[in-house]
């Protein structure tokens, strides 16, 4: 159950150290912890530093100049950490620089992967803030992932808003799975979407061909539950719109047409099978309210 992790960080020499401790407290430590540093201005260089001499062969850092900050490069600095990994292990795991991981995270979700060949993805569930996510599928940070299909994908996160999720559509379009271990619960001390403020959420549900009716559910479930700030939701509406329309940026483009297919298809079974199951309830509870309205008091 071998596996090596790549921290993605930038200006975090205050969330850093904590993310690096609770991965080497791991019961199950990783073989490598290979950390980019995007061009930090504060003092994240030196943190890394100390973790690198303090810890010889484990601790590494992949150090990039500073080109400002942007999201956008998140993808291609994880596939950095991976042409920069020595070790050849059966998983690597995708850490964000602001992570405190439980002692047994690791364990526990490889172990699951170990005994089932065909999850190919996994993480546990994240809390922020005291509030843990309600997400169905895999994290993008805490994820572990199954080098052998990794490969197979192309070794590569392709730099398009949608990346994270693209891996997960990837792997059922294979045939193989993807799951969220709800108990094992990892810390996120900052925010999640807030550096673009969902807007390349909703460009990603355009990227990856996402059914319409499904992308607005999508929006319409942040609203009804309020999760984001107010103007969440609507920056999720413009992102997919604008994506939609075509844009000169190479992060809003679209992907393959083979995958794009597979994720509209799989969304309208999801819809018409939604649909069904309404249809059924309220035709039960239309049934019950005759029955009750004539039967014999």
């Amino acid at each position: 159950m071998a596996y090596w992790v790549a921290v993605v960080a930038r200006n975090a020499e205050k969330h850093l150290p904590s993310t690096i401790n609770s991965l080497l407290r791991q019961t199950l430590r990783p073989r490598e912890i290979i950390v980019v540093d995007d061009g930090s201005t504060d003092a994240t260089a030196e943190v890394i530093a100390k973790f690198v001499q303090k810890y010889p062969g484990i601790v590494r850092n992949v150090t990039l100049p500073d080109r400002g900050y942007d999201i956008r490069r998140v993808p291609s600095n994880i596939n950095r950490a991976w042409r920069s990994a020595k070790s050849e292990e059966e998983y690597f795991m995708i850490s964000g620089d602001d992570c405190d991981y439980p002692p047994n995270y690791a364990r526990f979700i490889a172990s699951q992967m170990s005994d089932d060949m065909r999850i190919v993805v996994a993480s546990g569930r994240p809390s922020s803030g005291g509030n843990v996510a309600q997400e169905h599928v895999p994290s993008g940070s805490g994820r572990l992932v199954r080098c052998s299909f990794w490969s197979k994908a192309g070794g590569r996160y392709p730099a398009k808003a949608g990346w994270e999720t693209w891996l997960l559509y990837r792997a059922a379009q294979e045939g193989f799975g993807v799951r969220l271990f709800e108990k094992q619960v990892y810390k996120h001390i900052r925010p999640r979407g807030v550096s673009h403020q969902f807007t390349y959420w909703g460009a990603a549900m355009c990227t990856l061909g996402y059914h319409p009716l499904y992308a607005i559910g999508r929006i319409a479930r942040n609203v009804i539950k309020g999760k984001m700030n107010r103007s969440g939701p609507l920056n999720m509406l413009r992102g997919y719109i604008t994506a939609c329309l075509g844009s000169d940026d190479e992060f809003l483009t679209r992907f393959e047409p083979e995958l794009r297919r597979f994720v509209h298809d799989e969304q309208a079974r999801t819809i018409s099978r939604l649909v069904c199951s309404v249809l059924a309830v309220s035709s039960r509870k239309i049934n019950e309210l005759v029955h009750n309205r004539h039967s014999p008091t």
